[in-house]
């Protein structure tokens, strides 16, 4: 699966990361582009992120509390949201720094 991009950082000009996950270590990383990408148990969740993107997105992988956080969970929570806020911006919605 391509990873997603959130879309509304880049106009925004916020400043966007590459979220990734490691399942052995249950930890994200928002990598600033200077990592080579998927290395060393890493794999990439959305391609461009802002700080805000990744507290929604991360409020929306939590509601399950205790859950063990698995690459296909993840990839499929990152699609949800991904056209959740698609729809926000049907509505005018962005999420994001009022």
């Amino acid at each position: 699966m391509q990873p997603l991009s959130c879309g509304a950082a880049k106009k925004n000009m916020e400043k966007t990361y590459r979220l990734e996950f490691n399942e052995k270590q249950q930890n994200f990383h928002l990598d600033n582009f200077t990592h080579e990408e998927g290395t060393h148990g890493w794999f990439t969740i959305f391609e461009h992120c802002t700080d805000v993107e990744f507290k929604v997105y991360e409020a929306f992988v939590n509601r399950i509390p205790n859950k063990k956080l698995t690459k296909e969970y993840l990839l499929k929570c990152a699609s949800e949201v991904k056209g959740f806020t698609n729809n926000l911006l049907e509505y005018g919605l962005v999420v994001g720094h009022p």
